[in-house]
């Protein structure tokens, strides 16, 4: 059935087609369904097949251009952490890389300002690597995500790549995908994939930060609405408190969208992240002078910037507080060190009951052990 049967594709057709002035595709995908569905999705943007991604004109090497490709290497690793912070066992599908949502704290802006947006179109090795961890901690969940170098969502009604995965991954119970948003792209999933084995996130922030910082994502407000959509289709949700900045005039607004959560049961959250503005000295070094740059920030054993620990913990005590005012969901620290750790919540989180199975050490092999 033509995917053009569906109201979704109507929807979003004006927007990829504004989006986006060239399409290319690797000869290896250019038949490949998911290719094929996009370019039905979206006929109006102009389409070439390469031999290879190296054909790309130099003058197209940039966020407007859509670049199609096969597999290349291993697309399953684990999060790349930092060097002192503790990390929390999150595996990465390398699917996306690049964006034009346009976050102006993006690591991206440092090194990918040239580069087309990039989509891996053959999931297979993806999912055969999932799988094989899988197997290997039978017991423990497994958590997944898309959005390393790349929103989850953005691209996935066009391509639809998150419910292959899911189809290919369904016979492992312990392995959940988290698809990890600034969109509120949820709507031709709902339904269509198991709710047991994914997680919708959204990444959220005060309207008046997102509007100047984050310009082409959708607004706070949406991604609440699509979070609330999810779950009344029986979906669970995360929320993603990153980056988080200090100003008097966020403060309010990060307690308007603490309370905002409350209307969610809480188990249908499940989980919540905290973590505040940091970044290496390459991406400051490519930034314009932001609002929030002009803080007090010091070098810290990973080599980015941050706030000052003092005052990272103020901002996670009263953020965890206004939280729990209204959800008993798991909450925890991305990249933050034990010392952090143990003075917002008491103890590391493998210490801590509700946060142990999301922070379990899970095997990965190495790339030549994997299939």
């Amino acid at each position: 059935m033509s995917f053009l049967s569906s109201s979704s594709a109507v929807r979003y057709r004006p927007y990829y087609t504004s989006s986006f002035d060239h399409f290319y595709a690797e000869e290896s995908v250019a038949e490949h369904p998911a290719v094929l569905r996009a370019r039905e999705v979206a006929p109006d943007i102009p389409f070439e097949r390469l031999s290879s991604r190296e054909e790309v004109p130099a003058e197209h090497r940039r966020a407007r251009t859509l670049l199609a490709v096969g597999g290349r290497g291993n697309a399953v690793g684990r999060c790349p952490g930092t060097r002192g912070h503790i990390c929390c066992n999150y595996l990465t599908v390398d699917l996306y890389t690049g964006c034009n949502l346009g976050c102006s704290y993006c690591i991206m802006q440092s090194y990918l300002n040239f580069s087309p947006i990039t989509v891996r179109i053959d999931t297979q090795d993806s999912v055969a690597r999932l799988a094989h961890i899988a197997r290997l901690n039978t017991g423990r969940l497994v958590r997944a995500g898309t959005g390393e170098t790349g929103d989850s969502l953005w691209l996935d009604p066009l391509f639809n790549l998150s419910a292959e995965i899911l189809e290919g991954i369904r016979e492992y119970p312990n392995l959940i995908l988290e698809l990890k948003t600034k969109t509120d792209f949820v709507d031709h999933l709902l339904g269509q994939v198991d709710p047991a084995q994914v997680v919708f996130g959204f990444s959220l922030n005060p309207t008046q930060f997102a509007e100047v910082e984050e310009p082409a994502t959708v607004p706070p407000a949406m991604r609440l609405a699509a979070a609330e959509r999810a779950v009344q289709a029986g979906y669970r949700v995360a929320f993603h408190f990153d980056p988080i900045v200090r100003s008097e005039a966020t403060a309010e607004a990060y307690a308007l969208l603490c309370a905002e959560l409350g209307r969610f049961p809480s188990e249908q959250i499940a989980w919540i992240s905290m973590g505040t503005i940091r970044y290496p000295k390459e991406l400051r070094d490519a930034l314009p002078d932001r609002p929030y740059l002009l803080d007090e920030f010091v070098p810290a054993r990973d080599g980015k910037y941050r706030y000052l620990q003092r005052d990272r913990v103020e901002l996670y005590q009263a953020m965890l507080k206004q939280l729990r005012a209204g959800t008993s969901a798991p909450v925890y620290l991305c990249m933050e060190s034990d010392v952090v750790w143990r003075r917002v919540f008491g103890g590391e989180p493998q210490e801590l009951a509700e946060l142990r199975s999301l922070f379990e050490d899970v095997e990965v092999p190495s790339v030549g052990e994997l299939p």
